[in-house]
């Protein structure tokens, strides 16, 4: 059987310191501007934090993490913050459809024009949160930046994707999204957010796989790694039905390759369990909670 990870010929188709959270009352697209101006003139980076009021892990990155001394140190000196709650305030929902983001909190690090220097979403620990902050600042200076346009404009998106991000109408047909897909150059930004943020069927997932470190590269690998995550979910109902759980054992050993050990710890574990077994459906071992809109 094709081995979908060693196959490289096909490519698919803020919690900050307390005073800067304080005077951000209400995200809009204006103070949305005013933070990319306040970080051109200042030098410095920026850190957006999208979540929602009664996420779980988001109230745990404001009560211990964000205050912690590293934490803002590093922030306060290098960062300008930006904190959005996606259920209430526009630009937020604008920021989710930009990037295709469907779990949080999630964290964006950006240059002060605009481009993304890398994406992570869930609980980050104090350690993990001041090494994210660490690298950004190191890309930034290497000048590696993701692939996304450093600007949002609601244009050049097709209106169901639009639709499914402003106005929470995310029950798309698929042969709508198809359609779409099948006219555009798929590895590109907007195909790629529309694939990973609606949760695009099994017609896209080998392709997917077999590109996903280059995806990773270009779009960040939070993104890649949370669809990879959705895509194998699919994959075990096929190998299920063929009671093969050795040729999903092979599958997943392809895969551990592009997690982090601690974090492929969590998958596999997720993914083996019960197999063959009538169960629930699992929560993506991301410590980031879902929102469907």
């Amino acid at each position: 059987m094709k081995r979908f990870f060693k196959i490289a010929s096909a490519v698919l188709l803020l919690a900050c310191p307390s005073i800067a959270l304080k005077a951000q009352t209400q995200s809009t697209d204006e103070s949305w501007e005013l933070a990319k101006k306040q970080a051109q003139t200042e030098k410095k980076l920026i850190f957006v934090d999208l979540y929602f009021t009664g996420c779980a892990p988001c109230g745990q990155m404001d009560r211990e993490v964000f205050p912690d001394p590293k934490v803002a140190a590093v922030l306060e000196a290098d960062f300008v913050t930006f904190k959005s709650d996606i259920l209430k305030e526009e630009i937020g929902k604008k920021l989710c459809m930009k990037y295709g983001i469907t779990g949080f909190p999630t964290f964006i690090f950006m240059s002060p024009d605009g481009k993304v220097i890398d994406i992570a979403s869930g609980f980050q620990s104090v350690e993990e949160l001041t090494a994210l902050l660490q690298n950004a600042k190191d890309a930034a200076k290497k000048g590696k930046f993701k692939k996304y346009s450093p600007t949002i404009n609601e244009k050049d998106y097709p209106d169901f994707y639009v639709q499914a991000y402003m106005a929470s109408k995310r029950n798309v047909p698929f042969d709508v999204v198809d359609a779409y897909l099948k006219s555009k150059d798929v590895s590109e930004e907007v195909s790629f957010v529309i694939i990973t943020g609606l949760r695009v069927g099994r017609q896209y997932d080998d392709a997917f796989l077999l590109s996903s470190k280059k995806l990773a590269q270009d779009y960040g690998k939070s993104s890649v790694t949370n669809h990879i995550f959705t895509i194998l979910q699919r994959k075990k109902k096929d190998f299920e039905k063929k009671n093969d759980l050795k040729g999903f054992k092979e599958l997943l050993a392809e895969a551990k390759d592009f997690f982090a050990p601690e974090e492929w710890t969590k998958y596999e574990g997720i993914l083996l369990k019960d197999f063959g077994v009538e169960k629930v459906i699992t929560k993506n071992p991301n410590a980031s909670e879902k929102v469907v809109r």
